[in-house]
């Protein structure tokens, strides 16, 4: 068995890229593990929840950087210059009040120049979800509370998540605030 490296895109479709020299052939079965891809769902759906609440409290600071790790913990950078760290910390209990209204995830798909002019669907300062071939972007929503331009994966409700926890605030620079979560 060959560990997938990685993905590549190009004009002729979406490429599973393999560890070594030896090339598969015949039947290839590609296997998602199903615990890693539930801890993923859960993980990048509290990171939306955790930047509408900073999107909302915060005058619409923008992400600056995320990251999903296999310790059930996420980190979400966010342009927050002198922003207080205990009021980042206090966004905890919103955090949990969310996954306990279990409140419903959905998606839809717009056109790309559609969402552009729609405040708010775009919120990282660096990248964004490009449009697809046939010009639609992915617009993820949780009720009442978030929706933004997404093409990962999440829960279907926030419910679905375990209660989560600030684990730590880090300056990363004069603008650049860190919030490390945990489930």
């Amino acid at each position: 068995m060959l560990p997938i490296t990685g993905l590549e895109r190009d004009e002729r479709g979406l490429w599973h890229l393999f560890a070594g020299e030896a090339l598969p052939s015949g039947n290839v079965t590609l296997e998602v593990e199903p615990a890693f891809r539930a801890l993923m769902c859960e993980l990048h759906t509290l990171a939306h929840v955790v930047n509408a609440l900073v999107y909302t409290q915060f005058g619409g600071a923008l992400l600056t950087g995320a990251q999903l790790n296999a310790d059930a913990t996420f980190r979400v950078d966010f342009d927050l210059p002198g922003a207080d760290n205990d009021t980042l910390r206090a966004l905890e209990a919103p955090l949990n009040e969310v996954i306990r209204r279990d409140l419903p995830v959905s998606s839809i798909f717009m056109p790309h120049d559609e969402a552009q002019a729609v405040p708010g669907l775009f919120r990282s300062k660096a990248v964004a979800p490009p449009a697809g071939e046939d010009g639609l972007v992915r617009i993820v929503e949780i009720l009442d509370l978030d929706r933004q331009a997404c093409g990962g994966t999440h829960l279907a409700s926030t419910g679905r998540a375990r209660p989560a926890r600030i684990v730590k605030i880090d300056n990363k620079g004069r603008q650049n605030r860190r919030i490390k979560v945990a489930v």
